[in-house]
């Protein structure tokens, strides 16, 4: 016929042990290689510098990829505040703060923000700035 060598799947596989075939993932690992994503779950929030409303503090509210996640929470200098929410999100997620100014004195001031584009290593910490405004994020993601 057409000389075609004919092996069967189990003799490609019979040199080849399980351990070669599959290893455990914790699940960190695996959402990075499915490429998918993970949780994000931000902890708290601490106003370094508490400047964008000039009208007292600032009403401090947390958005993921656009939507709303928590507040608004009125943040003076120094303060920190427990957020303690989390959603599941794909790579790469986008965190921004906002300083929300109710409609009557324009658009909500912008805060700054970050970008997470995996599992972290236990409570990270990201430092935005904006309008006047510093904070500390503090954030897990697995």
């Amino acid at each position: 016929m057409l000389g075609i060598n004919k092996k069967t799947l189990n003799s490609d596989l019979s040199g080849i042990d399980d351990e070669q075939l599959f290893t455990q993932l914790t699940f960190e690992e695996g959402a990075v290689i499915e490429g998918g994503g993970g949780i994000l779950f931000i902890d708290q929030l601490q106003a370094i510098n508490a400047g964008a409303d000039t009208f007292g503090d600032d009403d401090t509210y947390i958005t993921v990829n656009g939507s709303k996640l928590w507040g608004p929470g009125g943040f003076s200098t120094g303060q920190t505040s427990g957020v303690n929410r989390g959603l599941g999100v794909d790579f790469p997620a986008s965190i921004a703060l906002f300083d929300e100014d109710g409609g009557f004195n324009g658009d909500d001031d912008y805060l700054g923000g970050f970008t997470v584009n995996g599992p972290t290593n236990g409570t990270a910490i990201a430092r935005v700035s904006g309008s006047g405004s510093t904070y500390d994020v503090y954030y897990r993601v697995f």
